[in-house]
């Protein structure tokens, strides 16, 4: 989606409110599947001062993942903020996007805002046992009988550590 932003950028001092929603193809982050279900709702303003268009705007979604430790799905949901600036003209400003055309991407910043807002993973809950790594049974629903003796032979000498 794009938001027009032709006459905005030639008047100093505009003001252009933005409520809208936008609707972003499923991805996947470090491993894990998000799939939104519900649009990405925007909510601000965009604002030209002295010759650069500000935006701000808050963003909600909702989705779901799996929990990076057991692997069941999760249900999250996200508030963020998105703020970028734009020219017409070419700036030494590295925060400032040169723009191409009267017209802003909002679905490209919208997905790069939610990425960088992302956490590394998502956990069902803190407590979370996850998988078993003998026989790969989910240990929050169900006690496995693997032997968990077993320990990597290089690190065997840690198993005494704190016996002491």
């Amino acid at each position: 989606m794009f938001l027009d932003v032709s006459q905005l950028i030639q008047n100093d001092g505009a003001v252009k409110q933005i409520d809208l929603s936008i609707e972003l193809d499923n991805l996947a982050f470090n491993g894990q599947d998000i799939v939104f279900e519900t649009p990405f709702k925007l909510k601000g303003v965009v604002k030209n001062v002295a010759g650069v268009l500000y935006l701000d705007t808050d963003a909600d979604v909702s989705f779901e993942t799996q929990c990076a430790r057991c692997l069941d799905r999760i249900k999250e949901h996200m508030s963020f903020k998105i703020s970028e600036a734009f020219s017409k003209t070419d700036t030494d400003n590295e925060d400032i996007t040169v723009l191409k055309s009267g017209n802003i991407d909002l679905e490209d910043i919208t997905e790069k805002a939610f990425v960088g807002s992302l956490p590394i993973n998502y956990l069902c809950s803190e407590d979370c046992k996850g998988l078993c790594s003998e026989c790969g049974c989910n240990l929050n629903r169900e006690t496995c009988s693997c032997n968990n003796e077993n320990v990597d032979p290089r690190l065997a000498v840690l198993k005494n550590f704190l016996k002491d």
